[in-house]
């Protein structure tokens, strides 16, 4: 009767000492789940130590939140762009990739032994195709490829902010990149909101040496341009890829824009005094201005999260009334400490600034 009173007792001890040793016991794992863009579920070390991407928009915002991670970049810097990059990650090796016009070299990722690859897409956002992954994948060997929502509209980059951030264990910086990047589309939303169909300006966009290549309305090169309430003149088809259709003084004559936006430095600091030139709007009002280029354009090419910057700049350049110089300054102040990690002077400030900018 004792033993079967007691039998309760002592299995109820035992199953206490299996939890107790269990709470002891040591329950982390080295690795994690994540379903990436294509849906496909993959397993990644628990902590990130090494990561690099296979494309520039999504090497962009690797290095807003992440740089002390990155063992790539998929181009080689400029003298310009490493004026404004820390010198410590200034010697991280450029390792192509595949977009635009460029194909990889599968041994030369494999050979920097990354924890995770990420793989983008920059022309429809959305990756679609999970065989062309695969193979990749294949090609990687053991190295995790995760697919990531590179989207070409600029009102779309908090998703992959987040899942970078996310993936990478650098949740509180993601979260402080789209809270500074938000706040900028609202902004430009409230203000544009106000302006008649009317009272907008209309802007070409000038790329080339000659600013005789431009990107129409739609294009994902030029999508600053329509988001900030500007009128793209450009009649033309948009080119795939790459974009830079070519067009003819001719058409810049007819199309009147009333501004210019032009990628190059040197076209943007000579057509003012281009005789051939001399008939555009924008040259007759001295409003032409160049695109700031560094670390990373603020325009265009890639497009992606260095464009935030941007947001800012082409609302105050089309519509200085409504968004002042004092509004703008602030603002890039503050992109380039949080999140290039450098701290402009003045004069460094104001350079950017200039309708050519001038880099210090």
């Amino acid at each position: 009767m004792i033993k079967k009173l007691l039998l309760p007792v002592i299995i109820a001890l035992f199953i206490s000492i299996a939890c107790i040793s269990a709470s002891y016991a040591d329950t982390s794992s080295p690795d994690r789940t994540i379903t990436d863009a294509l849906g496909r579920e993959l397993t990644i070390p628990a902590e990130i130590t090494s990561v690099v991407s296979t494309a520039p928009p999504t090497t962009m915002t690797l290095y807003l939140i992440a740089p002390e991670l990155m063992v790539g970049w998929n181009s080689a810097l400029t003298d310009l762009s490493r004026k404004y990059i820390p010198e410590k990650y200034q010697t991280i090796p450029v390792v192509g990739g595949w977009f635009g016009k460029t194909d990889g070299n599968y041994e030369t990722f494999i050979d920097l032994n990354p924890d995770i690859i990420f793989e983008g897409r920059t022309i429809t956002g959305d990756p679609t195709d999970i065989n062309a992954v695969e193979d990749k994948q294949t090609r990687f060997g053991s190295i995790p490829l995760i697919t990531v929502q590179d989207t070409a509209n600029i009102s779309g980059y908090a998703k992959p902010i987040s899942f970078i951030g996310t993936a990478l264990g650098k949740e509180e910086k993601a979260t402080e990149l789209i809270a500074y990047y938000e706040k900028a589309l609202e902004t430009v939303k409230d203000t544009v909101s106000q302006i008649p169909e009317e009272g907008k300006v209309a802007v070409y966009y000038a790329e080339g040496p000659d600013g005789l290549a431009t990107d129409p309305s739609g294009s994902q090169h030029a999508m600053l341009i329509d988001y900030c309430g500007g009128k793209n003149v450009a009649e033309t088809t948009i080119t795939p890829g790459y974009g830079m259709t070519p067009v003819s003084l001719e058409q810049v004559l007819t199309w009147n824009p009333e501004v210019i936006i032009a990628s190059d430095s040197t076209f943007a600091s000579s057509v003012l005094s281009d005789p051939l030139w001399k008939d555009v709007p924008a040259v007759q009002s001295g409003r032409v201005y160049g695109v700031p280029i560094t670390p990373f354009s603020w325009f265009d090419r890639p497009p992606g999260t260095n464009q935030i910057p941007g947001l800012y700049w082409m609302l105050h350049t089309l519509y200085p009334e409504k968004y002042s110089t004092e509004q703008l300054k602030e603002k890039i102040t503050e992109f380039y400490s949080s999140f290039y990690g450098i701290e402009l002077s003045a004069s460094e400030l104001n350079g950017l600034l200039k309708d050519v900018p001038v880099y210090e």
